[in-house]
């Protein structure tokens, strides 16, 4: 055989070994239960947790953390995000 054939049945040997470990590990997630949840959709449930319900940014963290998986480092950047993106509230206004 030549070199290039070698290389080509290399690569493509490395490729099908990726792909089946990547089935593998996405299938076993789903066997334990996980789901992927978009960051958008966490990202808005911090800034509503801080800003509309007045939680304490530590707290909802540590919720993030334990329910989600999120990383802590990944969460404190969201409530960042969201006490930068805060609005002043206007007392006695309320949304329908």
């Amino acid at each position: 055989m030549s070199t290039i054939a070698l290389i080509c049945l290399g690569i493509l040997g490395l490729a099908s070994l990726l792909a089946a470990v990547w089935v593998f590990a996405y299938r076993l997630g789903f066997e334990e239960g996980r789901l992927t949840i978009p960051l958008r959709m966490l990202s808005t449930i911090a800034e509503h947790r801080v800003g509309c319900c007045d939680e304490e940014p530590a707290r909802t963290v540590r919720d993030l953390a334990e329910h989600v998986g999120l990383p802590e480092a990944e969460a404190w950047r969201m409530i960042e995000r969201a006490e930068a993106n805060r609005q002043p509230r206007t007392p006695g206004l309320r949304s329908a």
